[in-house]
C-alpha cells in the first residue's frame, strides 16, 4: 500500500509539473535527467492497478483495465524507434511543453528504452499475479529491480552508456512499484520465506540488503578509478557493471534457495509445535480443552476473576455399560454428543474433558446461584436420550458445583470434585453444590483409605466377629458366619458398611477378602486344635470382585491345605449378583466338587429369579430379613415366604431366615418350616473368645424351651 501510494504520488507530481510547465517538478536537479510524462503516466496507472482491492474498494475490472492501458503505453514506446522520438512525443498531451523544453535547452526529453523495458516487466508481473502465477510475478519484479541496479550503479560510476538513463523520480517510482508487486505476493513462493518473521527470513533480509549495498558501493569505487596500486582494475567498466549485477543475482538466488529451504523446515517445526500444543490443549476426540489446559486457565486467572469463579465437574453415570454393550466406537460417538450438549449449555464458558467420562466447565463470571442453575441445566441436558445403533439410550450424570465464595479459599476444582463425589454417593443423576462439610468428609475418606491399606498389612486391626446360625427345631448351632470388623488405632471401631463400601470403591475389596479368608482359616485351625471335629461350619463371605480378581477357590484350598482342614467344614456365602457372572458360577461349581458348601446370601433383593435356582450350585438359601419382617405384617407376605421355603426344600436346599430379632419372628420361621435362623434374637456377632463362652452356655441350656415359646398373636404360615 505504501509503495503504490509513493509511486502514484511521484507520478502525479511529475504530471502536474508538465501541466503547469514547471521544469523543477520533473527535473529536481538540473544535472540529473528528467522524467518523461509517459513514464509518469505509466507509473500512475500501475499504482492504481496494484492498489489492494479489499482496502480501497477498487473493482477488479478497473485494475485490469489500468494494467492493459499501461501495457499499451509501454508497447507504443517500444514500437517507436529511438530516432522517432518526435512522433512519440507528439502523441502525448504534453507535446507543447516537451517542444518548448527542447527549444530552450537544445535537448529533447525522451523516455529511455530501459525504462520502457522495466515498466513492461512490471506490467507483465502484475498480469502474472492476477493469473496466480506467483513465482513468475516475483521473478519479473526482481528482474525490474535488477535493471534498476544496473542503471543506478552505472550512473554512480559515471559510465556514459548509463549516464542519464533513468531520472531520480523514475528510479524511485519504479522501485516502489517493484517492491509493492513483491509484497503483494509476500505470502506465496520464495517471497513467503524472505518476508517471514522467522530467523531464516530475518537473516536472509540482512544478507541480501548488505550484499547489494556493498556491491553497489564497490562498483562505484572501482568505476571511479580510485588510486589503489594493489588492485588490478578491468579496462571495461560496462562489463564490470554487468558482472556485478550477475554476482548480486547469484547471491540472491543462493540466499533465496537456502532461505526457502530453511524457512520450510522452520515452518514444519512450527506446525509440529502447534500440533503438539493443540494436542496438549485440545482433546483429540471431542475437541474440548484438556485437563492441563483447564489447570492453566485457572492458574492464569486474575485475583479478581478467581474471587467470583465457579467450576462444574460432570461424571457420566453408567457410561462403562455403553462401551461394554456396544463397543468403544459407539461410546466415542456418545462422548462427542455429550461434548456438543455441554458446549451448548455452557454458553461460551470453557468446557474441558478431564478424564474418560469426566468433564468440567469453568465459569469466571457467574454467581453462586447461577452456577447452581447451570449445574441443574447440565444434568437435564445430559439426561436426554442418545441414539445408539438406532435405539434410544439414556445416560445420567452426577454434577458437582463449586463457587469461590463458598469454598473458603479451598481449591475450586477439588471442591467441585468433592461435590460430584457426593452426588454419585447419593445414587447419581444429581447436581450437588459444594458445602464446607464435604471437604472434611472427603478428607476423612482419603485418610481412611490410606489407613485401610495399612490395616491390610498390619496384624491386629482387622478381625472377625462370629454370629451363630441355629437350627429352629432345637436351637443347636449348625453354622457360624464370619463378619469383618476393623479396630482403627485412632478412630476406634469402623462400621463394616463404611470400610467395605470404601474397599469396593477403591479396588481394595479383593485384598480385603483374601485377608479375611486367612483370618477365618486361622480361627478354624485354632478351634480344631482346641476341640477336634467339634467346631461348626464357618460361613465365608466372598464378594463378586474377588472372583473377578483371581481364583478364590484355589486360594482357599491352599489356605486349608496349610492348616490341614477339610473343605466340607466351610460354606462360601455369595450374593445373588455373583450368579450373573459365568466365571464366578464356574468357580462355585468347582468349589462344590471340592466339598465346599455354597449359600446364597440376602436372597430376594438382587438379580436372581426362582426359575434360576435349580441351575445354581447351592446347598443353602439365606432369605433376606425383609421376608421375615413383611411376613409378620400381612398374610399375603407370609404366604410368599412359605412358598419360597417350600420351593427351596423341593430343591433340597437348607433354608435360613436372616434378621430374626423377636420371638414372634422366630415362631413365624418355625411355622413356615425354616431349617435355621440367624439374627439378634439368637445372638449378636461376637469376638472369638465371646463366641466360645456363648457356645458353652448354649450347650447348658435345655433345647426344649424353643417349642414352648409360641406367641398366640403371631401370624402363621399354616
Amino acid at each position: 500500500m505504501a509503495g503504490t501510494a509513493l509511486s502514484g504520488g511521484i507520478a502525479l507530481w511529475v504530471l502536474l509539473g508538465y501541466a503547469i510547465n514547471a521544469p523543477g517538478m520533473w527535473r529536481p536537479v538540473s544535472d540529473l535527467p528528467p522524467t518523461h510524462p509517459y513514464t509518469a503516466l505509466c507509473l500512475l496507472i500501475l499504482s492504481v492497478a496494484l492498489l489492494p482491492g479489499k482496502s480501497t474498494g477498487l473493482p477488479r475490472a478497473v485494475a485490469r483495465v489500468a494494467v492493459v492501458v499501461a501495457l499499451c503505453l509501454v508497447a507504443i514506446r517500444l514500437l517507436v524507434p529511438l530516432t522517432g522520438n518526435t512522433l512519440f512525443s507528439a502523441l502525448t498531451p504534453f507535446a507543447g511543453t516537451l517542444e518548448s523544453q527542447r527549444q530552450a535547452t537544445g535537448k529533447g526529453i525522451a523516455m529511455p528504452l530501459n525504462v520502457a523495458l522495466t515498466l513492461l516487466l512490471l506490467c507483465l508481473g502484475d498480469i502474472a499475479r492476477r493469473m496466480r502465477y506467483w513465482l513468475v510475478s516475483q521473478l519479473l519484479a526482481t528482474a525490474a529491480l535488477a535493471m534498476l541496479f544496473v542503471a543506478f550503479t552505472g550512473y554512480l560510476g559515471g559510465l556514459l552508456i548509463f549516464k542519464g538513463a533513468m531520472a531520480p523520480f523514475t528510479v524511485a517510482g519504479i522501485t516502489s512499484l517493484a517492491l509493492a508487486l513483491l509484497l503483494a505476493t509476500s505470502r506465496r513462493s520464495f517471497m513467503r520465506a524472505l518476508t517471514a518473521r522467522s530467523e531464516p527470513g530475518r537473516l536472509a533480509r540482512r544478507l541480501l540488503g548488505s550484499t547489494t549495498l556493498i556491491l553497489a558501493v564497490g562498483v562505484w569505487l572501482v568505476a571511479k578509478r580510485l588510486h589503489n596500486p594493489g588492485m588490478q582494475l578491468p579496462s571495461d567498466g560496462v562489463l564490470l557493471i554487468y558482472q556485478s549485477a550477475f554476482i548480486i543475482g547469484l547471491i540472491w538466488v543462493v540466499v533465496t534457495i537456502g532461505t526457502v529451504r530453511a524457512d520450510g523446515v522452520d515452518r514444519l517445526r512450527g506446525i509440529a509445535e502447534r500440533l503438539t500444543q493443540r494436542a496438549a490443549d485440545r482433546d483429540a476426540l471431542t475437541g474440548l480443552l484438556t485437563r492441563n489446559k483447564m489447570m492453566h486457565m485457572r492458574r492464569s486467572a486474575t485475583p479478581a476473576a478467581v474471587s467470583c469463579a465457579s467450576e462444574l465437574l460432570i461424571d457420566l453415570d453408567g457410561f462403562r455399560a455403553v462401551n461394554e454393550a456396544f463397543g468403544t466406537e459407539e461410546g466415542d460417538r456418545v462422548l462427542v454428543e455429550v461434548a456438543t450438549r455441554l458446549r451448548s449449555v455452557a454458553s461460551g464458558h470453557p468446557v474441558g474433558r478431564i478424564g474418560g467420562d469426566e468433564f468440567a466447565i469453568y465459569c469466571a463470571d457467574l454467581t453462586a446461584d447461577e452456577a447452581e442453575e447451570l449445574g441443574h441445566a447440565v444434568r437435564q441436558a445430559l439426561a436426554r436420550p442418545y441414539a445408539v445403533r438406532g435405539r434410544s439410550f439414556r445416560l445420567a450424570a452426577s454434577v458437582g458445583t463449586a463457587h469461590a465464595k463458598e469454598t473458603d479459599g479451598a481449591n475450586l476444582a477439588q471442591a467441585a470434585d468433592q461435590a460430584m463425589y457426593v452426588a454419585k454417593a447419593r445414587g447419581g443423576n444429581q447436581a450437588v453444590t459444594f458445602e464446607n462439610a464435604m471437604h472434611d468428609l472427603r478428607k476423612q475418606e482419603v485418610e481412611l483409605e490410606q489407613d485401610l491399606h495399612q490395616a491390610l498389612i498390619n496384624d491386629g486391626e482387622l478381625w472377625l466377629a462370629f454370629q451363630p446360625v441355629v437350627r429352629v427345631a432345637d436351637r443347636q448351632i449348625v453354622a457360624v458366619e464370619s463378619l469383618a470388623r476393623w479396630r482403627h488405632p485412632r478412630l476406634g471401631a469402623i462400621p463394616p458398611d463404611r470400610f467395605i463400601l470404601l474397599a469396593e470403591r477403591k479396588g481394595l475389596i479383593a485384598a480385603l477378602g483374601r485377608k479375611l479368608l486367612g483370618l477365618a482359616v486361622d480361627q478354624a485351625a485354632a478351634w480344631e486344635q482346641a476341640s477336634p471335629g467339634q467346631w461348626p461350619v464357618i460361613n465365608l463371605n466372598v464378594s463378586p470382585a474377588q472372583f473377578a480378581a483371581g481364583d478364590v477357590v484355589a486360594e482357599l484350598l491352599a489356605l486349608l491345605a496349610q492348616q490341614g482342614l477339610p473343605p466340607a467344614r466351610f460354606c462360601i456365602e455369595v450374593t445373588e449378583g455373583v450368579f450373573a457372572d459365568g466365571n464366578a458360577v464356574a468357580a462355585l461349581e468347582r468349589a462344590r466338587r471340592h466339598g465346599f458348601k455354597v449359600a446364597m446370601d440376602d436372597f430376594g433383593v438382587g438379580y436372581s429369579t426362582l426359575s434360576q435356582l435349580p441351575r445354581m450350585p447351592l446347598t443353602s438359601l439365606k432369605l433376606d430379613r425383609s421376608f421375615i419382617v413383611n411376613a409378620g405384617e400381612s398374610e399375603g407376605d407370609a404366604a410368599v415366604f412359605s412358598s419360597i421355603v417350600q420351593l427351596a426344600h423341593a430343591l433340597k436346599l437348607l433354608v435360613v431366615a436372616e434378621g430374626v430379632e423377636t420371638q414372634a419372628q422366630f415362631d413365624l420361621a418355625a411355622s413356615c418350616d425354616c431349617d435355621a435362623i440367624q439374627g439378634y434374637f439368637i445372638a449378636r456377632p461376637m469376638a472369638p473368645a465371646d463366641f466360645d463362652r456363648w457356645t458353652r452356655d448354649a450347650l447348658e441350656r435345655p433345647s426344649s424351651s424353643t417349642a414352648a415359646a409360641s406367641s398366640a398373636a403371631a401370624p402363621s404360615c399354616a
